[in-house]
């Protein structure tokens, strides 16, 4: 899907400290324990903001952005008795510094919804205990497997 759509890879750990974006064409690996990534398009590289904190840590503007952001989910920190949800989504409008609403392109948008769509028809599928949210195949093995129950206000399942 990234390649077809021209998807651009971004992570937070690959801006440079003059606050330059190095971009990829493919996913971290599961290895490189990176669990967050963002995304984009060519078209849209210009409107990728970088902030940095006090002691210069830097990371994307996501409200101002145009970023698409990816949390994987999974086991983190390390608890194979806690699944974590993934989010993917993005942000069509901000406040500004005057408190004006700004919306993001039309272009942006229609690009994010579609992204996002495709995303959720090739990877995931609702489970047959809780049609309110999708999940993928793994996901719902383990959830079946484990007899887990949603915690932390639906953002985890916790083995039984």
């Amino acid at each position: 899907m990234i390649l077809t759509k021209n998807i651009i890879v971004i992570l937070k750990q690959n801006i440079s400290d003059k606050g330059e974006v190095i971009i990829s064409k493919t996913l971290p690996t599961i290895e490189d324990e990176i669990f967050q990534v963002y995304l984009s398009a060519p078209q849209f590289l210009d409107k990728i903001e970088v902030l940095s904190t006090d002691n210069g840590k830097k990371y994307f503007d996501i409200l101002r952005s145009y970023l698409l952001e990816f949390s994987l989910g999974g086991f983190y920190p390390y608890n194979k008795n806690l699944l974590h949800r993934a989010r993917f989504y993005y942000v069509k409008s901000f406040y500004d510094k005057y408190d004006d609403l700004e919306q993001k392109s039309n272009s942006f948008c229609e690009w994010g919804d579609s992204v996002i769509r495709d995303f959720k028809k090739e990877f995931l599928k609702r489970n047959s205990d809780d049609k309110g949210d999708l999940y993928s195949q793994s996901a719902i093995e383990w959830i079946n497997n484990n007899n887990a129950v949603k915690t932390g206000g639906g953002l985890e399942w916790k083995k039984t």
